[in-house]
C-alpha cells in the first residue's frame, strides 16, 4: 500500500510553473534514473548500470521510511528527491536484498574491474553499526533536476517539499553528504536552502566530501551526524 502525505495530498506547485511535486510511484521509475544518469553521468552509483539504479530506487520506494518526490512536468519528469528516514533500517534492508543488486553490480565490475574498491566501500557503509546513525535521523540520499529544466528553481522546491515530508515522518534532523571540491554550486545550494556543514572528510583518496545537517526538525530536538 502507499503511503500518503502532505506533500501527495495537497501538491506543491513550482513557482510559475505548470508541474506539481507529488509522492513518486513505480511508473515513475526510468524517468527517475533517466534523471539520475544525466545528472550524475560521472558518480559511483551510475557506473553501476540503469538496473541497479532501478532497484536502489524501487527499494526506497519500497521501504516503509522512505521518501521518493518527483516533480511532474506537462508531459515528463523534472526533477526527483530521494531519502529515507532511519538509514541504518534502510541499509539492513538493501544488504537483505543483496540478490537484486548482485548481477548489476558483477556486470558493472566486468565492464570496468577499477571500481571494485567503491564497491567494497559501499558494502562497508552498509554494515555501518547502527549506532553511526543519529537515532531518527533522515537522509538526503540524492536530489536532481532534469538539465534542460535547471535554474528555474525547481531544486529547491523539491527540497522544501522533501524537509517538509522528512518533518511529516518526525525526522530529528536531515542530513547530507556532497563532493568538497569542484562542487561549489551544490555546496553554495545545500547551504542557501538552510543546511549547516558539520564537517569535512576524506572518504577514499583523492575526495573530500562535506557533511551538511539540518538540525530541528522536531521543535527541540537535534541530532549529530558522524558518519
Amino acid at each position: 500500500m502507499m503511503q500518503t502525505y502532505p506533500t501527495n495530498e495537497h501538491p506543491s506547485k513550482p513557482d510559475g510553473k505548470n508541474g506539481v511535486v507529488r509522492t513518486a510511484t513505480t511508473n515513475d521509475l526510468p524517468g527517475i534514473v533517466n534523471i539520475h544518469q544525466k545528472a550524475f553521468s560521472h558518480f559511483f552509483l551510475t557506473q553501476l548500470g540503469s538496473e541497479f539504479l532501478r532497484n536502489y530506487y524501487g527499494l526506497v520506494l519500497d521501504y516503509r521510511a522512505g521518501i521518493m518526490l518527483v516533480s511532474e512536468g506537462p508531459e515528463i519528469l523534472e526533477g526527483f528527491a530521494c531519502g529515507f528516514v532511519d538509514p541504518a533500517e534502510f541499509y539492513q534492508l538493501m544488504w537483505r536484498s543483496k540478490r537484486i543488486f548482485a548481477m548489476p553490480v558483477l556486470a558493472a565490475l566486468v565492464r570496468a574491474p577499477s571500481l571494485a574498491a567503491k564497491v567494497l566501500s559501499g558494502v562497508h557503509r552498509i554494515h555501518a553499526p547502527e549506532s553511526e546513525w543519529p537515532a531518527r535521523s533522515c537522509e538526503l540520499s540524492s536530489i536532481a533536476v532534469a538539465p534542460e529544466t535547471s535554474g528555474n528553481g525547481l531544486g529547491k522546491v523539491l527540497m522544501r517539499a522533501f524537509l517538509a515530508q522528512a518533518r511529516s515522518m518526525d525526522a530529528q534532523c536531515v542530513y547530507l553528504t556532497t563532493d568538497a571540491d569542484g562542487n561549489d554550486a551544490v555546496n553554495a545550494f545545500y547551504r542557501d536552502v538552510g543546511f549547516k556543514p558539520t564537517r569535512r572528510f576524506l572518504q577514499r583518496k583523492g575526495r573530500w566530501m562535506n557533511e551538511y545537517v539540518i538540525n530541528g526538525m522536531e521543535a527541540g530536538n537535534n541530532c549529530e551526524t558522524h558518519l
